[in-house]
């Protein structure tokens, strides 16, 4: 089940978790069971109950609020396997049904999928559970542990604490709580083998975007763990971090930055008093850390802006400076 925002994020691709569609809190219809009989034990233990009818031959077996199903069918070679998981608020089923050469291969691939998804715990959300965006309007589950949330203006990923500890540290964001705009992509990149591929396509454009440096280290370290074949480098065209970092080291040596513009100052009204800090040779602009060589001057309102002013930078020869 795919991530259905009530609004798009800003800069998202179209497609894959963010075509959404209108949602509805219907519980998807499930197929009853046939009757059962014959219950059995596989080699390895796992207990099984069978039925059918003229045509198919139906295998269940539930462990732990999660049910394997496996059907074979006189009408076609091999057998399918399904497995849904019953521990939330509604059905998630997290192996569609695929086709396998035998029973004995489908019904493995459906323990194996079962297995896995008892690593995760369960996020137990419903309409007005209290978010980080406000009380929440809806939700859906997406995974094993994995929740898309919305309010009445934002939303994003919840991941169960199993989920969380699998993010990098340098990726980890508080209460497992991931908004929709960016930090999604950090959860669902580390996911990614239980998600949506179109969703990780565009998730891995939004992190080169908006996260060059962590993306890098990361994702670049070790990319087959996070579902690529190699790393790409990431250029300018692709990351306005990397653009905006390009354009400030260009200009360490000739040019300031403007931290700070304040009207009519105390003590100097008509007056504009502008904050200048020089601009470290690597580009790197940190609002969160304190500028280097701050100092203020005043200039009067109407000399602002002054000519040369660009991505609030003033070269250093400026008349203001």
């Amino acid at each position: 089940m795919t991530f259905t925002p009530a609004h798009k994020p800003a800069g998202t691709p179209d497609g894959g978790q963010f075509t959404a569609p209108a949602h509805s809190d219907a519980v998807p219809a499930l197929q009853a069971p046939p009757n059962l009989l014959n219950p059995y034990r596989d080699a390895d233990g796992t207990r099984w109950e069978s039925g059918g009818d003229e045509y198919q031959d139906t295998f269940l077996s539930s462990v732990g609020g999660i049910e394997a199903r496996v059907t074979t069918d006189i009408r076609e070679e091999g057998a399918r396997a399904e497995v849904i998981d019953y521990r939330g608020n509604r059905p998630l089923t997290i192996s569609q049904q695929q086709h396998f050469a035998s029973l004995d291969e489908a019904k493995e691939h459906a323990k194996a999928a079962r297995t896995r998804a008892h690593n995760y715990g369960v996020n137990h959300l419903s309409e007005g559970s209290r978010t980080p965006w406000g009380k929440a309007q809806g939700t859906s589950p997406m995974a094993a542990g994995i929740d898309a949330v919305w309010t009445a203006g934002h939303g994003g990923i919840k991941l169960s604490p199993e989920r969380d500890a699998e993010v990098d540290p340098a990726w980890r964001e508080p209460a497992g709580m991931y908004e929709r705009d960016c930090a999604w992509a950090k959860a669902t990149i580390t996911h990614h083998q239980d998600l949506n591929p179109v969703d990780v396509k565009n998730a891995h454009t939004i992190a080169r975007r908006y996260y060059p440096d962590e993306y890098t280290e990361i994702v670049g370290k070790d990319p087959a763990r996070y579902g690529l074949t190699a790393f790409e480098p990431i250029t300018a065209a692709e990351s306005m971090v990397i653009r905006d970092r390009e354009f400030h080291s260009a200009r360490a040596a000739t040019h300031d930055k403007v931290t700070a513009v304040v009207r009519d100052p105390e003590g100097h009204p008509g007056m504009i008093a502008i904050t200048l800090a020089d601009i470290p040779a690597d580009g790197r602009i940190n609002d969160n850390e304190p500028a280097g060589n701050n100092r203020t001057v005043l200039v009067r309102q109407e000399e602002w802006p002054p000519a040369g002013l660009e991505k609030l930078t003033l070269p250093k020869s400026s008349s203001l400076v």
